[in-house]
C-alpha cells in the first residue's frame, strides 16, 4: 500500500528539499547563514531524498534491515555537508536529520490522508528506521573524527606540527620490530640546534619560535616522504629514516644540516647544527640504546665543532655528553 504514496513522495523531492532548507535557515544563527550552501542543497538534496525513499520502499518490500543501514554513513556525511554544519556539533546535525525526517513524514501524511491510519504509522516506523541508521552513522563518524584529532594532538608538537617525543618512542619500537621480522634496517638522526638561546635572549621567545618553525620546515623539506621528522623538545630534533643504511643516513644528515644552516635569524647570524647518526642493526636493536648512541654522537659533534658524527656502538651511553650552551 506504500508504493504509490512513496512514488508521489519521490516526485515531490524538490519541494521537500526546499522545505528542509527553510527549516535549517530558520534555526541557524545569522552568523552561520552565509556558510550554508543553499545552491548545493537545492542541487544535491533531492537525490538524497530519493535515496531515502527507495530505502524505505525496500524495507516495505521486506528487504533485510541491514540493507537499510548499508549506506547510512554515506547519507549522514552528505547531509552534514549539505547543512554546512561544524562536524563537532552533533546536536545541530541531529536536529538537521530530524528536520528532514519530519518534512518527509509530513508530506507522506498528506499523501495518505485518505488511507488507514495504520499505513501512516507503518510508514513512519520505516522512515524512523532509515533515519535512525543515518543518525547512528553520523554519531559514529563524529566519534571517529574526534578520536583522530585527539590522537593527532597526543602525538604532535603544537609549535612546529612535527611528531613529538611520545610518537618517536612508539615509532622507533615499531621500526625495530620490522627490522627484526623482515630485516629492513633504518637510521636515526638526532639534531641539536645552536643559537636558539641567543635568539630568545636578544629578540624574545616569539622570534625563537619562528626559528624553530623554520628549522622544522627545512627538515621536513629535506628528508624523504617515508622519513619521519620529530621535535624531541627544546632545540632538539630527530629524523627516523626507514630502509636507510648508516652511510646513506650520514649523507642525509649533511643535507639536513646544510638546509638548517640556510635559515635566516633576526641578527643574520648563522645557525649551527650538530647531528648524531645511528643505524639499526649496525649499532644495535634496542630502541632506547639507539637513541642514547645517537644522542651521544650528537654531543661529540657539538663538542668537536663538527656538523655530523656517526655513533660508536662500543661507546658508553653518556660518552661525549656535555652541558648544552646553545
Amino acid at each position: 500500500m506504500l508504493d504509490a504514496p512513496l512514488a508521489r513522495l519521490e516526485q515531490s523531492r524538490d519541494e521537500l528539499a526546499k522545505s528542509w532548507l527553510l527549516r535549517v535557515l530558520e534555526r541557524a544563527p545569522l552568523s552561520d547563514i552565509e556558510r550554508i550552501p543553499t545552491e548545493r542543497i537545492v542541487r544535491e538534496l533531492p537525490d538524497l531524498i530519493s535515496d531515502i525513499v527507495r530505502a524505505v520502499a525496500r524495507s516495505a518490500a521486506g528487504s533485510p534491515g541491514d540493507l537499510l543501514s548499508a549506506d547510512a554513513e554515506e547519507r549522514a556525511s552528505r547531509l552534514a555537508s549539505l547543512s554546512g554544519r561544524d562536524p563537532h556539533a552533533p546536536a545541530d546535525l541531529a536536529r538537521d536529520i530530524a528536520a528532514l525526517h519530519s518534512v518527509m513524514i509530513s508530506a507522506l501524511g498528506k499523501e495518505l490522508q485518505n488511507e488507514e491510519a495504520r499505513v501512516l504509522v507503518d510508514a513512519a516506523d520505516r522512515f524512523a528506521t532509515v533515519f535512525g541508521a543515518i543518525q547512528a552513522a553520523a554519531a559514529e563518524e563524529l566519534v571517529r573524527e574526534r578520536s583522530r584529532e585527539l590522537e593527532w594532538l597526543a602525538n604532535t608538537d603544537a609549535l612546529t606540527g612535527l611528531y613529538n617525543l611520545r610518537y618517536l618512542q612508539a615509532h622507533i619500537r615499531h621500526l625495530v620490530g620490522i627490522q627484526q621480522r623482515y630485516g629492513h634496517g633504518f637510521a636515526v638522526l638526532v639534531l641539536d640546534i645552536n643559537g636558539l638561546k641567543r635568539v630568545n635572549d636578544a629578540f624574545g621567545h616569539a622570534a625563537g619560535d619562528r626559528m624553530l618553525m623554520g628549522v622544522a620546515a627545512a627538515v621536513r623539506a629535506t628528508v624523504r616522504t617515508i622519513d619521519t621528522p620529530v621535535r624531541m623538545g627544546g632545540d632538539e630534533f630527530c629524523v627516523l629514516a626507514p630502509q636507510q643504511t648508516a652511510s646513506g643516513a650520514k649523507i642525509l644528515a649533511y643535507r639536513v644540516a646544510a638546509a638548517v644552516e640556510q635559515i635566516e635569524t633576526p641578527d643574520q647570524s648563522p645557525i649551527g647544527v650538530a647531528i648524531g647518526v645511528v643505524a639499526c642493526p649496525q649499532h644495535g636493536q634496542d630502541p632506547d640504546r639507539l637513541l642514547e648512541l645517537a644522542d651521544a654522537a650528537m654531543y661529540r659533534a657539538k663538542a668537536g665543532g663538527e656538523r655530523v658524527e656517526m655513533a660508536d656502538a662500543d661507546a658508553p651511553a653518556e660518552d661525549g655528553r656535555s652541558e648544552s650552551n646553545s
